[in-house]
This record gives C-alpha cells, structure tokens and sequence, in this order.
C-alpha cells in the first residue's frame, strides 16, 4: 500500500521526535522530511508542479513560475506542520501560540451570524493555517464544531481528546452514521459548524451548477448547497491566512461581503460563489493552498468551445496585522 504525505509524517518514530524537540526544530526536521518524501515520490511532485505550470502558464513568467512552485512546496510541508503541532503540541503551548500569534479581522461577521440564533456554517478552505480555526475560536469562546477524517487512530485519539478541553466537538466522518443529521443537530443548537468548499475528492457535483475555478470549467460540489435547503443558518467564509514569522490573521466574510464582491456571478448557487471567493485567495496567495495535486482530479466539462477565463481583480487586500477588528 502506497504511503502518503500525512501517515510518513505522523509514522511513530517521526511523532516520538517532534514530541522531544522543540516546535521550532520540529519544523525543519519536518521539511527534511517532506523533501525527501517528494524525492521519493516524483509523481506526486510532478501533478503538483503540472498544476501550478497549468493555472499560470498565461499569467506569469518561467521564473515567477518556479518560485510560486518552491513557496507551494514549503507551503504544503508548513501545512503539514501546523497539523501536527496543533495535534500533539500541549493544551497550554497551543493557547500560548493562538493568543500570541493570530489576530482577527471580520470576526464580527460570526458574530452577527449567531445572533440570528439558527447556527452558522462556516465556509474555509484548504488553505493557510486552517487547521488552526477551530481552535482559535473555541478558545475565545465560540461553540465550534468540525467535520474530520483521521489519517491514523492515533491521531483521532488526540484530537477528540484536545477538542474536548477546548470545548470542541468532532463529528468523525469515518464513523458518524448520518453526518447530514449530525450538522443539523449543531447547528440547531446555534453552533458554528465549520466546512471545506473544495474538498476535491469528496465532491458531488452538481448538474445544474458548472463555474471556472483555476482555469477549469467543473460541476461544483452540491453538499453545500444541499445543506442550506435544509437548514436556515447563516453563511460566513473564512481563511487563516499565514503571514511571515508564523504570524496569522483569522479573516471572515459575511455571505453579504462576498456576493457583493462577484455580483457578475449572480446566477450560481452559494457553493460556487464560495469556490469562487476562495479562488480570488489562491491566485494572490497560491502558496497557501495544498490542494495543487488533487488539481488534475477534478473533472473538466466536456466542451468544444470551452473560454478561458483569466483572474479578474478583486479588492482582496493583502491581510494587516495592524488592522484587528
């Protein structure tokens, strides 16, 4: 059975070592690890690097190229990192850091959101720190709740485990028998049940709903969409984006915010404005997004006049530490 990124990093003599030494020596032994994963499994590093050349082959240079492909690489590995530290780090070194290392902006989005009383779905992606959402809000009080799979039971142990001193519930994809009612459940009790818009290899694509997402024409994922038919709770997006010296800034969206900002995609449904709005953050930010080698995976409508679809500008400002709302 091929191994892959997730269990090589989390194999026992591998967690037993960053356990033992500090978190910032972990992360190089990390990325040692991860580049020599990738040496190893070229062709994993070849779909990443195809799909990088691919959505900015028109738009940048052979050498903006490869330094977008270097920062995705070091993106991915600092993904891998975060998950650890945030699964095997101590309850009182993982507060430490949130407190000291994230600011927020638009939190006041989640705010208004739960007044409404009827639970909030809260939209991310695959991108930045995500793995450190949940937390960060749970720990300045919020009712979170998270979908999971677990690559390892040992990694599910210590998550339930974290998640229950943080006030945190998981509903474990693997082993809850009705996720559908489990969301609803929550989110009747007006909590925020946080989800991925482009988990590419669970999606149910839509017939109805097709948009470009990275220069692809696809069917968008319908479980979300699927999810507010049944449910009347508000939508907010978020990402946390990271920022140099392991700095972070949480930023939310309201529903409002993003609709207002791709009025020229009126006709789609929720889903894909999503899919849409987090496109905007990948092209100015595609180092933070780890999804680049599940891009070939998603299917392209078959057409024989397909238009290409370039970028078009967003007033997505670069995230200011400064600026804390």
């Amino acid at each position: 059975m091929k191994i892959n990124l997730s269990s090589f990093l989390q194999w026992r003599i591998n967690v037993f070592l960053y356990k033992r030494l500090s978190w910032k020596i972990a992360f190089f032994y990390i990325y040692i690890l991860g580049n020599l994963y990738f040496f190893l499994n070229r062709k994993e590093k070849w779909k990443v690097e195809s799909a990088i050349h691919t959505v900015f082959a028109d738009h940048k240079n052979y050498s903006e190229i490869n330094t977008v492909t270097r920062d995705v690489f070091r993106g991915i590995l600092s993904h891998y990192y975060e998950k650890l530290f945030n699964a095997f780090s101590s309850v009182e070194i993982l507060k430490t850091f949130l407190e000291m290392h994230i600011k927020s902006q638009g939190i006041t989005s989640i705010n208004q959101a739960l007044s409404n009383g009827k639970g909030v779905l809260l939209i991310t992606g695959h991108f930045g720190g995500v793995e450190y959402i949940p937390a960060y809000l749970a720990a300045s009080n919020y009712p979170v709740t998270i979908i999971a799979r677990f690559s390892s039971d040992h990694l599910r142990d210590i998550s339930i485990q974290k998640a229950g001193k943080f006030a945190t519930r998981i509903i474990d994809a693997d082993n809850t028998p009705n996720i559908m009612k489990a969301i609803f459940d929550n989110l009747r009790e007006n909590r925020i049940v946080i989800t991925q818009c482009d988990e590419i290899g669970e999606w149910r694509p839509s017939r109805q709903d097709t948009l470009f997402f990275l220069g692809k024409q696809i069917n968008s994922d319908r479980t979300i969409n699927i999810l507010l038919k049944r449910c009347c709770a508000s939508i907010v997006f978020c990402i946390m984006h990271r920022d140099n010296n392991h700095g972070y800034q949480f930023i939310a969206h309201s529903l409002e915010e993003v609709a207002g900002q791709i009025l020229s995609l009126g006709d789609l449904s929720i889903a894909a404005k999503m899919l849409k709005f987090l496109e905007k953050y990948i092209y100015k930010f595609p180092e933070q997004w780890y999804q680049w080698s599940k891009y070939s995976d998603m299917k392209t409508l078959p057409s024989s006049d397909i238009m290409t679809e370039r970028p078009s500008p967003l007033s997505l400002l670069r995230p200011s530490l400064g600026k804390v709302s």
